[in-house]
């Protein structure tokens, strides 16, 4: 995906670090994404990290556009993540609002990194509804509607070290760039 800044934020720098450091372990690469219902309710699950959208730090994930994440994406757009690194023992909250990429080269791209039991789903039924419900989409060679990238661009970024050294700064996007603060761990 494009650059939309030639300047990159030092937590991004941090937490590209604190994914390199902590790339061995495989569960390293879910985070918890917490978002807001069309009633108000909050909605938590786990989602799979598919990349940087691009310099500004904007996460990338995938979702099946039948599934409730995409009710709460249109409902607010508001959005949080929660990240941590079991063995640097840091973690990161993001939050900021998200936004579906319709690029057809950037789902395209996506598409081609995707093992074939992660396109295999969105072929699955319906998620969500009662078992034995829902109709299933027939197989298909492209990237099928139901394969939906999304994107979560940065607001504000609390990273917060555990180790022998605690520390915490949060970093908040002023319209003008980012501005951080040393707080209290």
């Amino acid at each position: 995906m494009a650059s939309e800044s030639s300047i990159k934020p030092s937590w991004l720098n941090d937490l590209e670090k604190a994914i390199k450091r902590n790339k061995r372990d495989a569960h390293n690469r879910y985070f918890q994404l917490a978002t807001v219902d069309s009633e108000g309710g909050p909605r938590v699950r786990t989602v799979v990290f598919r990349g940087f959208a691009d310099q500004t730090g904007a996460l990338l994930f995938i979702t099946d556009s039948r599934s409730e994440k995409m009710g709460s994406i249109k409902a607010s757009g508001k959005a949080e993540v929660c990240w941590y690194f079991t063995q640097s023992r840091e973690q990161f909250r993001l939050q900021g609002h998200l936004a579906i990429v319709d690029d057809s080269t950037d789902r395209e791209a996506m598409w081609s990194r995707l093992s074939p039991a992660a396109k295999e789903q969105f072929f699955w039924v319906t998620p969500g509804v009662a078992l034995g419900e829902g109709d299933s989409i027939p197989s298909q060679s492209g990237v099928p509607s139901t394969m939906v990238l999304v994107k979560l661009v940065p607001e504000s970024v609390d990273h917060l070290v555990l180790a022998k050294e605690q520390a915490r700064q949060r970093h908040t996007e002023t319209g003008d760039g980012w501005q951080a603060s040393r707080i209290n761990p």
